[in-house]
């Protein structure tokens, strides 16, 4: 099992080797608590109260940090310590690095890319009145999205943890439940492993019974017999997401899985495969999305309206690529190139009318030749009996 060392020395490691030369990447942060810095926590468990800088080339790793939050600092970081004032320090050491260009973290497309906020950068620019800064979205979108081993085996852990909750849930789900009832199950079995929801307490699980899902999550709504159930659910685990979707029906005394059920199932769950098959290094995100929509469409079912896929990983929306169509609300994340070593969601399905919601999500990483899948898939429609 790889430990938080490991792990963090493994993205570091992985860092530098993306950093160009002459190019310095510049973390600026405090209260990280209170206010995370996303792309830190990919190098760092530090916990920081005054202002800290970390430092990255290709060739050193450096911070600067307040007294009483400097011990937190793992190694290899050399740690500089301040305690009235760090500008003459920060110019100091970002003259050691002789950088050609300071990357920021800042960008207009991706939350996980956008860390540094409008007060620190103000006072990057007090201190280094001269520096040429860019954004550093390009390169932490690779860093953040390429999947090291350690990263990998966590966010395995976390599908498979996932998939045994949906299991005991599957067997314990009773008519007259609710949505919150259902939801309430799940979090008890986080509770008893010590582990948190992928996505906050409040929506995950997203359970809905017998109609379409929304981000607003569970609700009072009962289990009744012809109804599906539709269970979109994922676990934090040492750091690492999983997120799944799964589709069950109760049927009512003595029918079996309705037609219209057997009719679709197939449907969302070759645009997957097919999405799948398209899911390899080079190809844009778009372009997966597309083949998955269009095998929907034409078969006949309204198109969905939302993205096809996206990255897995410390965050269950974890930034990089996006596997959506050219839509203005997702900016350029679509036009986005995947990569070897990115995880990805699969996620799609169909409103029926009368019955719910019969979607899938299965979490798969991209290998050289293609799609390797990291969840079991779901075959068919699970028929829940009394």
């Amino acid at each position: 099992m790889f430990s938080d060392t490991d792990l963090y020395a493994e993205k570091l490691a992985q860092a530098q080797q993306e950093l160009k030369e002459g190019e310095l990447w510049l973390i600026a942060t405090r209260e990280n608590l209170e206010h995370p810095e996303p792309a830190l926590s990919l190098l760092s468990g530090a916990h920081l109260t005054w202002d800290t800088f970390f430092l990255l080339s290709r060739h050193k790793a450096t911070a600067i940090a307040g007294r009483f939050d400097a011990p937190s600092i793992e190694a290899p970081w050399q740690v500089q310590i301040y305690d009235e004032d760090y500008t003459a320090l920060l110019r100091s050491e970002v003259a050691a690095h002789s950088p050609q260009r300071i990357l920021l973290d800042y960008s207009p497309n991706n939350p996980m890319m956008d860390g540094l906020s409008h007060g620190m950068y103000l006072k990057l620019k007090a201190a280094l009145p001269e520096a040429e800064f860019g954004s550093a979205a390009e390169f932490l979108g690779g860093l953040r999205s390429a999947k090291t081993p350690a990263e990998q085996a966590r966010i395995k852990a976390a599908v498979e943890m996932a998939e045994a909750h949906l299991e005991e849930l599957s067997a314990h789900l009773h008519l007259g439940w609710s949505e919150l009832q259902a939801m309430e199950y799940l979090h008890e079995r986080l509770r008893e492993e010590g582990l948190e929801p992928a996505w906050g307490w409040n929506g995950c699980p997203n359970i809905s019974f017998g109609r379409m899902p929304s981000h607003a999550g569970a609700t009072e709504k009962r289990l009744e017999p012809g109804m599906l159930i539709h269970t979109d659910y994922g676990v934090r685990m040492r750091g690492y997401c999983s997120d799944l979707q799964r589709v069950y029906y109760w049927p009512r005394p003595g029918e079996g899985v309705p037609e219209e059920v057997t009719r679709a199932f197939p449907v969302v769950r070759r645009a997957i495969d097919r999405a799948a098959e398209q899911l390899r290094p080079g190809v844009k995100g778009y372009e997966v999305d597309a083949v998955a929509r269009a095998t929907i469409t034409d078969a006949g079912y309204p198109e969905y309206k939302y993205a096809t896929g996206h990255n897995l990983g410390r965050a269950t929306h974890d930034g990089g690529t996006l596997l959506g169509p050219r839509w203005p609300r997702y900016g350029q994340s679509p036009e986005g190139r995947v990569r070897e070593d990115e995880v990805y969601t699969l996620e799609l399905g169909v409103m029926l009318e009368g019955l719910g919601y019969v979607g899938l999500e299965e979490d798969v990483v991209v290998r050289p030749n293609g799609a390797e899948w990291l969840s079991r898939r779901q075959e068919a429609v699970y028929c829940l009996e009394p």
